[in-house]
């Protein structure tokens, strides 16, 4: 099992990663954000343990970036303890939610569970309407019939499909279309538009709704 802990805490970061190493794990650390998200998205991770508050990225933003390209099982950990905080994480696609402090027996079950769910759970492919995205070969179908992608397009498309139902922000989808890459935050781009503009010609004009001054956002019901 290869686990990925993303912790500023220096202390808490090296009792995780010692108790998980003992328990026979190999474990990767980071300490910001954005090194945690780029090892994640890097691959070759089975789980990933979270921690909210991060300098310069914070966890939520890393969690929800991540879910845009992968479905690796992460479990979040943080000293906020208010309900919403937990509920919050959990919409964005976070598998768990364990409260600061914690002991490494305690987030080892966790792990053990969050893994035996997540076995089979990642679906390979999501059929929305007639159109049916299939993950593995990065390749999608309207009725049947094969759609040529770009690779940029698959990604955006990905991305909302990941989160269908919950409204996605243009700098998520950016981040999903660049993963790993740190764009200036006075970047400005219209490549979400042009990409949204050629799905919508190539899949359907109504599989993707614009919300304006929020995002974008697949609400359509997958079978």
């Amino acid at each position: 099992m290869r686990v990925l802990v993303i912790d500023d805490e220096d202390s808490a970061r090296r009792a995780v990663v010692q108790g998980l190493r003992v328990a026979g794990a190999e474990v990767l650390e980071a300490a910001d954000g954005e090194a945690g998200l780029a090892m994640a998205l890097g691959g070759g991770v089975d789980l990933v343990v979270l921690d909210l508050r991060l300098p310069g990225m914070d966890g939520e933003t890393v969690l929800a970036t991540l879910r845009c390209s992968s479905a690796v099982p992460v479990i979040v950990v943080s000293s906020k303890r208010h309900e919403d905080d937990r509920v919050g994480v959990l919409d964005l696609g976070a598998d768990d939610y364990l409260v600061k402090p914690f002991t490494v027996r305690e987030l080892e079950a966790r792990i053990r569970a969050v893994l035996r769910r997540s076995e089979g759970d990642g679906a390979a492919a999501i059929a929305i309407g007639d159109v049916t995205i299939d993950f593995l070969p990065r390749t999608a179908t309207r009725a049947g019939e094969p759609v040529a992608l770009t690779a940029q397009e698959f990604a955006l498309l990905s991305c909302l499909v990941r989160q269908r139902g919950r409204i996605v922000s243009r700098a998520m989808l950016e981040a999903a279309i660049h993963p790993g890459e740190s764009l200036p935050e006075d970047a400005v781009s219209n490549v979400v538009d042009v990409l949204v503009l050629r799905l919508r010609r190539k899949l359907g004009r109504d599989l993707i709704t614009t919300r304006r001054g929020q995002g974008f956002i697949i609400d359509g019901v997958a079978r």
